[in-house]
């Protein structure tokens, strides 16, 4: 169950982890889609009468608009109606469907984007497979309730490099003399663009040199082929800015750019894609739960996108990820006329599919660009910079993908206040949230979990322990258990190559239970001097697993860890599948033992 439940974690830009469950299923165009039928009137001939339409790039004031087979038409005012679905939009606002430049597209990834008004994702790394279909569907004009998809396949990385530790066969790069066959091979695939990954300076991943980076993006450019580029530092980005790169993925944060910086990018017309959600989640700022809450996003969040927007990235803040540093550098770059284009990175643990594009817009806001700006950087302005013709704009001939918000005015947060999604000219009846059903879990009666008195079995919920390591995402740490009566005896070696290393014990079962009655975890424990963490797991979790940590000074005697319920972010309490209690993140070899874990409500 493990195996199954525990998160596959991509680092992107700023050694930011990326929860990426890769044991789901690629998105295809659903067989679904091509037989199924608008739940609205398809005539494929709608008018919109009396929106306040935001055109892409500003507020252009009242109009009709008509859809006619899956394009915007008209635009004007008192278009007449004849055989047209017509909708009254008095005092709402008509907006482009929405762009998120920044995602990895796994499992349900498309229909939970376009469920929040994001009728095209651009995926940043995924594996071939999964763009296989995506040329087809995005020119398709049927009806569908997935979102279009634009990505850049497989990365350039290096032997040993950030993303060959997931199991996908990965073609990487180790030379400049690749570069002409390897980007050949990503435009064969159909690429849209290059993703490269240039770390020089992290302690966690083997990079590509320089040399490289900088064949990658001439062969490229000879191929009329952007290069984009995750970076984990202000002196990575202005390398590869010396050497022609066309955007970044990130926004670097941990200093602010410089003036000479800021003027280069602005005269390369150099863009950029901050994923201010996935540094807020580094920072643990909680946006991602407070949006989760917001009654514009809360009615339509699917399974498990509420726990994982309360997530954060890690138990503890990551060092060199400050949200103001990140805010203040996509000021200064906007204020000097960088292009700034929002991207959620879903989905990281605090931010999901579809839902964390509102919040990316609502914090371009806070880093200085006004409402019209920010939503621009969702819609216009990102159509404009990855050449998506008839995407992103309001204007005749463009595709019908429209976003009817509520309320006459546009601001930070008017995106998530959605009346009416339109894909292809056909209205999409959102999903609400599953109503959650009264046999679907059961109630743990009895807290007391292990007193290792039964062995490995636990002596309530059926849940037995076992060992568990990063291994499973292809880390090198490793663990073993051994019981000894009365306790669990753990022997764990933490090793570096993940970027959140664990080895240690688990206990899982095959069956759901609801523990939202207990309020604290405990146990007693005995242990090397060293940093430890509890993790958590329900199964609904598309993320890392919630967690705390605690540490241990004295080898000697036993201790009472006693965990408050609550602090542990993003875990829902009535859908418990298991937990691990590990050694890490911290490096090095651990001797520990396990006794008395038990669940209490005081």
């Amino acid at each position: 169950m493990l195996q199954k439940s525990f998160y596959f974690a991509l680092i992107v830009s700023t050694a930011i982890v990326l929860a990426v469950l890769l044991n789901l299923p690629t998105p295809t165009v659903s067989e679904a889609n091509s037989q199924r039928k608008s739940p609205f009137r398809d005539n494929d001939l709608t008018l919109i009468k009396n929106a306040s339409v935001f055109d892409g790039m500003t507020l252009i004031g009242q109009r009709d608009v008509e859809l006619r087979e899956g394009l915007i038409t008209s635009i004007g005012h008192n278009i007449e109606a004849e055989d047209h679905n017509v909708i009254d939009a008095q005092n709402r606002v008509l907006i482009p469907g929405l762009i998120d430049a920044h995602t990895h597209s796994f499992g349900d990834a498309l229909t939970l984007s376009l469920n929040f008004g994001v009728t095209s994702n651009i995926d940043m790394f995924s594996p071939n497979e999964l763009i296989n279909d995506m040329h087809e569907q995005r020119a398709s004009l049927d009806y569908t309730e997935q979102a279009d998809l634009f990505s850049a396949g497989m990365l350039a990385t290096i032997d040993g490099g950030h993303g060959t530790q997931f199991g996908i066969p990965i073609q990487t790069i180790n030379s400049p003399e690749q570069a002409e066959k390897w980007v050949a091979k990503r435009l064969e695939e159909g690429s849209d663009f290059i993703k490269l990954v240039y770390m020089p300076y992290s302690s966690y991943f083997k990079s590509i040199d320089r040399a490289t980076a900088a064949a990658i993006i001439k062969q490229a450019h000879n191929k009329n082929l952007k290069v984009l580029a995750h970076v984990s530092s202000f002196a990575a980005a202005q390398e590869l800015l010396d050497d022609g790169i066309d955007g970044f993925v990130h926004i670097f944060a941990d200093e602010i750019a410089s003036t000479e910086f800021i003027e280069q990018a602005k005269q390369q017309r150099v863009f950029v894609i901050p994923t201010l959600s996935v540094i807020s989640s580094a920072a643990h700022h909680d946006h991602g739960r407070a949006l989760s809450e917001d009654s514009a996003v809360k009615p339509y969040l699917q399974a498990g996108q509420a726990q994982q927007l309360a997530a954060n990235i890690g138990s503890q803040k990551l060092p060199g990820f400050e949200l103001e540093v990140a805010l203040k550098n996509i000021e200064l770059l906007a204020q000097a006329g960088v292009p700034i284009l929002a991207g959620s990175d879903a989905p990281n643990p605090g931010t999901s599919y579809g839902a964390s594009l509102h919040q990316e817009i609502e914090l371009l806001t806070a880093a200085g660009l006004n409402a019209e700006q920010a939503l621009s950087a969702a819609t216009g302005t990102i159509a404009e910079h990855f050449d998506l013709e008839g995407r992103g704009l309001i204007k005749i001939g463009a595709r019908a993908d429209l976003v009817l918000l509520e309320g006459s005015e546009i601001s930070a947060n008017s995106s998530r206040s959605i009346a009416a999604i339109f894909k292809n000219g056909k209205q999409i009846a959102r999903k609400k949230t599953p109503k959650e059903t009264s046999n679907s879990t059961s109630k743990l009666l009895s807290g007391e979990l292990s007193d290792f008195e039964n062995g490995l079995s636990a002596n309530a919920g059926n849940l037995r322990w076992t060992k568990t390591d990063d291994s499973m995402v292809d880390g090198l740490s490793t663990a073993s258990i051994e019981h000894q009566q009365p306790l669990l005896s753990v022997q764990a070696h933490v090793k570096s190559g993940f970027m959140f290393p664990w080895a240690g014990a688990s206990v899982f079962g095959e069956k759901v239970w609801d523990i939202s009655h207990f309020s604290h975890l405990e146990f007693s424990f005995k242990g090397d001097p060293g940093s430890y963490q509890v993790m958590l797991f329900s199964s609904q979790l598309t993320g890392p697993p919630p967690s705390q940590n605690f540490f241990v000074k004295d080898s000697e005697d036993w201790a009472t860890i006693k965990l408050d319920m609550s602090d542990f972010k993003g875990f829902n309490t009535s859908d418990f599948i298991g937990l691990a209690i590990v050694a890490g993140p911290a490096h090095g070899e651990f001797k520990y033992e396990l006794d008395g874990v038990k669940l209490t409500d005081q």
